[in-house]
């Protein structure tokens, strides 16, 4: 009796789980098609938009015609930057993270990622996204930086929502110290080992930002306190808390002169305009990237379709 019973909890629990896998894959094929239906429906939304309101198309005609050429929506609505002749990549067997080769120094990414997996992403960064800037583009809409906004020698750099921590490795040698903030644990082990090396210069903390100092939120206002500064940059993009977080941060942001700044503008539909109506209250000069994106994973897109990737600030 004993041996029946535990042939058929043996035989129940494979069956359970078998069809857990299939549930689970079924799930993911479910999302999938959601998103393909989604994205579609914004893509074909957008163009009739424009094709009853051809007056208003104007400001993005080179955003059109490539949507139109390219067929379909795609966040980055231009072409991509041509891919470096040849990029280091690897895994690392000590650490065991998959890592590329960023300025000679090592870019370790999340350990469910392969090598060419890492690759890929690094690529995106750079050749689609262009995170850190593209001479030959006349449009960038996600660089942080400018030639009026940007990393001096000497800067502490608060690198708020790292990720990866591309930004701050590609700016390591500037800055006097650097703050990260990512909430995501599962990139804390690979900026740990990345900046290794760099000792007491850099600074990580998994939290997320929040208006409000918990045991796993952390304020803009506190991030900004913890270093005493003459002159910084702060990189933020946190998935549409931005506004929410430098709204909590005005006293220090009146009072820290040298403060300068590089937003995510385009989590949310009014980001943009609200942003540079609380810049321009406490006293600081912005501008927005060069080009327009297109996002639609928090809120759902509405005229004119097209929003400002980044804002970038410094006080007067």
């Amino acid at each position: 009796m004993v041996n029946i019973r535990a042939f058929f909890t043996t035989n129940i629990r494979k069956q359970l789980n078998e069809n857990t896998a299939k549930i689970a894959r079924f799930e993911e094929i479910v999302d999938s098609l959601d998103q393909t239906i989604s994205t579609k429906f914004h893509y074909l939304n957008l163009l009739d938009y424009y094709a009853r309101h051809q007056e208003e198309a104007g400001p993005y005609q080179k955003e059109l015609n490539y949507l139109k050429q390219h067929g379909e929506y795609c966040c980055f609505p231009y072409k991509t930057a041509p891919s470096p002749v040849h990029i280091e990549f690897g895994f690392d067997p000590e650490s065991q993270l998959p890592y590329v080769v960023h300025d000679n120094k090592k870019l370790f990414f999340k350990a469910d990622q392969s090598p060419t997996e890492a690759l890929e992403s690094y690529k995106y960064y750079l050749q689609t996204e262009r995170l850190l800037g593209d001479t030959e583009a006349e449009d960038t809409p996600h660089q942080y930086q400018s030639p009026c906004v940007h990393v001096v020698e000497g800067d502490v750099v608060f690198d708020i929502g790292a990720a990866e921590g591309l930004f701050s490795l590609d700016n390591i040698d500037k800055a006097s110290h650097v703050v990260i903030v990512e909430s995501d644990p599962e990139w804390i082990k690979p900026l740990k080992q990345t900046f290794a090396s760099y000792g007491d210069k850099v600074t990580i903390i998994q939290k997320f930002v929040s208006a409000t100092n918990t045991e796993t939120t952390i304020s803009l206002e506190k991030i900004l306190s913890s270093v005493d500064y003459k002159s910084a940059f702060v990189k933020m993009d946190i998935e549409g808390y931005e506004l929410q977080s430098l709204s909590s941060a005005e006293r220090v942001l009146r009072q820290k002169k040298g403060t300068k700044l590089a937003v995510a503008s385009y989590h949310k539909q009014h980001d943009a305009e609200e942003m540079k109506y609380f810049f321009d209250n406490i006293g600081y000069n912005s501008e927005f990237s060069k080009g327009y994106m297109l996002f639609h994973l928090y809120d759902t897109p509405m005229p004119p379709y097209f929003r400002k990737g980044i804002i970038r600030a410094k006080s007067i």
